[in-house]
């Protein structure tokens, strides 16, 4: 199969790193909709264009919260065959060992990618509208940072998601946005509208990461519905991306 994945421009002066994320031509990545084995064998066909081995992956299962996860090669494995094995309710990895592959699936909600070149460490975070509001970009740099990570070090990516003319919230959600991203948001015939991608680069910026180390996909997931799942459009059909991360072993 040739290449079928989003690759960030950002992270291709770095040798040692493997990144990626999935189009729907590897089909859906999350476990739960459709035969088990047939989302293994959906990964294992991403994974091999990565180079990666799946008993290398780890994968959580996602609450849609701001819960992140520090890794090794203890876990390897976890999540990446059998759902029943994951690390629960966690929206975020992070590993500073290398040969350890982490991954989130993602269908509107943003992709992150964080990575230190300095001291070798990897990070994938799931923010959604909740994980946003929950501050899990914050989170996830604080975490680095409690690695020995600093912020200005950082590199990181944010993939394909919705677009803000597509996230059309209700007055409940866009008052927390109002809240904590007004500049993320605006108003237009009653119906509220917000710019995740906006936010989470606020967030990052607001961190310390700087804007040169920032990529940021101008993809809308809506938008581009034929190349990338949708769960706003397509509910529980949707086929949903895999965004994965690790460093190569030695």
């Amino acid at each position: 199969m040739e290449e079928h994945f989003f690759k960030f421009a950002i992270f291709s002066a770095f040798s040692e790193l493997t990144c990626g994320i999935s189009n729907r031509n590897f089909g859906d990545m999350r476990f739960g909709y459709q035969k088990q084995a047939d989302i293994v064998k959906n990964r294992a066909q991403f994974l091999g264009q990565l180079n990666i081995n799946i008993s290398d992956l780890v994968v959580p299962v996602l609450a849609h919260g701001a819960q992140i996860a520090i890794v090794g090669q203890h876990d390897k494995g976890k999540g990446a065959t059998d759902h029943k094995t994951a690390i629960t309710a966690t929206d975020g990895l992070i590993t500073c060992e290398s040969g350890v592959y982490l991954m989130v699936t993602v269908a509107d909600c943003l992709p992150v990618l964080i990575y230190d070149p300095i001291l070798k460490i990897t990070g994938v975070i799931h923010a959604g509208w909740r994980g946003i509001i929950a501050q899990i970009v914050p989170k996830a740099i604080n975490k680095f940072k409690t690695l020995g990570s600093v912020p200005q070090n950082l590199v990181v990516g944010v993939g394909p998601g919705i677009c803000q003319k597509h996230f059309i919230v209700k007055k409940d959600v866009l008052d927390l946005f109002l809240n904590q991203y007004p500049s993320s948001t605006f108003v237009r015939n009653n119906d509220g509208y917000v710019d995740l991608k906006k936010a989470v680069l606020t967030d990052l910026k607001n961190m310390g990461v700087l804007s040169s180390n920032i990529e940021i996909s101008n993809i809308c997931t809506v938008c581009e519905n034929g190349i990338y799942g949708s769960y706003r459009k397509e509910n529980d059909a949707v086929k949903a991306s895999a965004a994965v991360i690790g460093i190569k072993n030695k």
